[in-house]
C-alpha cells in the first residue's frame, strides 16, 4: 500500500486541508461500515458497527467544530491586519 503524503502550506486561510481530507476519510469510514453492517447477520456486529459508526460522526462533528474554530481565528486576525494597513 502506497502512502500519501500531504504537505500544509499554513495558508489556508479559512479551509484547513487537512480537517477537510480527514472529515473525507471519516465519512468514507461511516459508509463502508454501514455496507459491512447492512450486510452481516449477527446482532453483536451490526450494534459494534453502529457503534463504530456513532463514532466517526463524533469525529467529523469535532472537525467541524474546529474548522469553524480556525475560521473565527483566521477572521479576527485579518481584521487586526487591515486596522494597521488603514
Amino acid at each position: 500500500m502506497t502512502q500519501q503524503k500531504h504537505q500544509c502550506a499554513h495558508n489556508c486561510k479559512d479551509l484547513c486541508s487537512a480537517l477537510e481530507r480527514a472529515a473525507e476519510k471519516e465519512k468514507k469510514s461511516i459508509l463502508k461500515y454501514a455496507e459491512f453492517r447492512d450486510e452481516c447477520t449477527y446482532p453483536d456486529v451490526k450494534i459494534m458497527l453502529n457503534e463504530l459508526i456513532l463514532l466517526r460522526q463524533k469525529s467529523i462533528r469535532l472537525l467541524e467544530e474546529t474548522k469553524l474554530k480556525l475560521r473565527t481565528k483566521f477572521d479576527v486576525l485579518d481584521q487586526i491586519r487591515e486596522g494597521f494597513n488603514m
